[in-house]
């Protein structure tokens, strides 16, 4: 089932006007990269919570459906190059690309019929859709909120032990 940023970023409004959310209320601006897509730049001034979302073209071959959620992360305005590159590749901790290369298990069922440590950049590129939800910096206190609120909203696979 695709995903509708805009419809979860107004979901998150109402929940976050009724939670006392610090930073709240701000605007969330929302942008979708389908696949294939290029690393996308993190604008100047804003934070963000991305999501790794299975395309359309893979997504419906494959057994986990388009629209499943790979990963959903933030990032505050510092952090450009976890933005952009870092989930794409094994060199920093904790990326998409390392617990894909892990878990094959759940290879099948995500569609992948191989990738290994020189391939797997070019998969992500080349099948994964991003959404992206910006909020300026100095509203950074409520990326938190509105990354655990989409967690649970979009039910993302490769969090908390992965």
């Amino acid at each position: 089932m695709p995903i509708d940023p805009t419809v979860l970023a107004n979901d998150f409004a109402r929940a976050a006007s009724s939670a006392d959310i610090d930073g709240w209320p701000c605007a969330i601006h929302t942008e979708c990269l389908y696949a294939p897509h290029t690393p996308p730049a993190l604008p100047a001034g804003h934070g963000a919570v991305y999501m790794f979302v299975l395309g359309e073209r893979l997504g419906s071959e494959a057994p986990a459906g388009p629209g499943t959620v790979l990963k959903v992360g933030r990032v505050g305005p510092g952090s450009a190059p976890r933005f952009s590159y870092q989930h794409y590749g094994t060199s920093a901790p904790s990326t998409l690309a390392k617990s894909l290369l892990r878990y094959r298990v759940l290879w099948p069922w995500l569609g992948i019929t191989h990738i290994d440590a020189s391939s797997v950049q070019t998969w992500m590129f080349t099948h994964l859709d991003r959404i992206h939800f910006y909020v300026l910096a100095e509203h950074n206190t409520v990326l938190p909120s509105l990354e655990i609120y989409l967690r649970a909203r979009v039910d993302s696979v490769f969090e908390g032990a992965a």
